[in-house]
């Protein structure tokens, strides 16, 4: 099914293979996942499942497919697969639209990080990345870590990770503070607006 809309064929080029090997791969254990019960999110098993989805997408544009693909792929693992687990068919609409509607988000994401990615390259000294810029991606864009160290890995290149994570550390230490304070803030000033009225 891949091959076909790719327009590509199986074992003639390494580099394609590894391709269609990855989305059958990351499709087939989606479709399971969300049969399952799992959501994409970005903790525990639905950042897993999210990365999954991601990942596929990705070498889905390595193989020139340039338009939304993965739900197409779902109608055949659900075909292989439902005799043996008839839940699939049951949750089919739900598991082609949540892949859908992720595919989607994506793909939005990764067009506007696969640019910034390009230009933060091209002004990169040496052959690493800095962990400032592999932070905005992840920060600003929603662009994952992983998906970055990949296609910089295409490119001969690596990224800072100890930096990367010493940012997220912070950014994390901010937020838990800000939380902390937050129900405080509320009632910051709460006496001044009752200055002036009758007890």
């Amino acid at each position: 099914h891949i091959e076909r809309i790719a327009g590509v064929r199986y074992k003639q080029d390494e580099k394609t293979d590894v391709s269609l090997r990855v989305i059958t791969d990351h499709i087939r254990s989606t479709v399971f996942m969300i049969g399952d019960g799992v959501m994409p999110s970005n903790e525990g098993r639905g950042y897993v499942l999210r990365r999954l989805l991601r990942r596929a997408a990705r070498h889905g544009r390595l193989l020139g497919i340039d338009r939304p693909f993965l739900a197409e792929l779902c109608e055949t693992v659900i075909t292989e697969s439902g005799k043996a687990y008839p839940a699939l068919i049951e949750k089919h609409d739900y598991i082609v639209k949540i892949i859908a509607v992720e595919e989607d988000s994506f793909n939005r994401t990764l067009d506007s990080g696969l640019k910034l990615l390009g230009e933060m390259t091209e002004r990169t000294e040496g052959k690493t990345l800095s962990g400032e810029d592999a932070f905005k991606l992840s920060d600003t864009f929603g662009f994952p870590i992983d998906l970055t160290k990949e296609i910089l890995a295409e490119k001969g290149m690596d990224v800072d990770e100890d930096a990367f994570n010493a940012l997220v550390k912070k950014q994390k230490e901010t937020a838990r503070n800000a939380r902390k304070d937050a129900g405080a803030d509320a009632w910051k000033d709460a006496g001044a607006t009752l200055k002036g009225l009758p007890a």
